[in-house]
């Protein structure tokens, strides 16, 4: 009776495992609440993938949509199922490769999807999101770093000008309204107190090639001349 409970506990381990549904990640990190819902829902209504939605950076040579599969994919009719889906949802597929990009290698039966909003120029990509980072001063005086937060908030601290090493903050809203100039308004100012203008560019170390976003200063009534706030992030 033990042996026939054990195989019939087997055969139900097994059956879990043939009906398991491959995963389908979905980087989400550009789109909104609606177009996120419209992803969920679609999939979903499917019944046949277990969807899971991330904030995750996207790979830099990754600029339109893009579908990306495993190469132990259990069941490969999924990736043009998947991309059907997709385009149900409001996305329609450019690129479909296997993993082989940036960062994002899997050995799972499973599926990425690198989604981007309906409307944008490919060649000046860049996002409200892309900004969200804190960032290291150069030639900035007493300045020292900024941070820009994901609700809309940034905090810029410096160093007192008394010599104590004492750190002075200043906090309020960031808002970033077209590419490629940013505006800080301090808290409680009627107007935006400092501006920036974004630059993008490439360098390398001896360890890898590194991606910098800068943010130039403009108004040197607030900041030193040839002040900017810099991040490298590694390709």
């Amino acid at each position: 009776m033990k042996n026939i409970n054990n195989l019939l506990i087997f055969i139900a381990l097994l059956l879990s495992g043939c009906t398991s549904q491959p995963t389908v990640y979905v980087y989400a990190k550009y789109l909104n609440n609606n177009q996120r819902e419209a992803i969920i829902n679609t999939f979903e209504k499917s019944d046949k993938y277990h969807v899971e939605i991330n904030d995750f950076d996207f790979p830099t040579d990754i600029t339109e949509n893009t579908l990306l599969y495993s190469l132990l994919i259990q069941k490969p009719e999924s990736i043009d199922i998947v991309s059907s889906l997709s385009a149900s949802a409001g996305f329609s597929i450019q690129q479909k490769q296997f993993f082989n990009v940036g960062n994002h290698w899997y050995t799972k039966d499973s599926i990425a999807l690198f989604l981007f909003p309906k409307t944008i120029d490919n060649d000046i990509a860049f996002f409200k999101q892309d900004l969200i980072n804190d960032y290291k001063a150069q030639n900035c005086g007493t300045a020292t770093s900024l941070k820009l937060n994901k609700n809309g908030s940034f905090n810029l601290e410096s160093l007192s000008q008394g010599g104590d090493n004492v750190i002075e903050s200043i906090d309020g809203i960031w808002k970033y309204r077209q590419y490629p100039y940013l505006e800080l308004q301090k808290k409680g100012s009627p107007y935006a107190d400092y501006y920036f203008e974004i630059r993008r560019s490439k360098g390398a170390d001896k360890v890898s090639e590194i991606e910098f976003l800068e943010l130039v200063s403009l108004n040197t009534s607030s900041l030193p001349e040839g002040c900017s706030f810099l991040i490298g992030t590694r390709i």
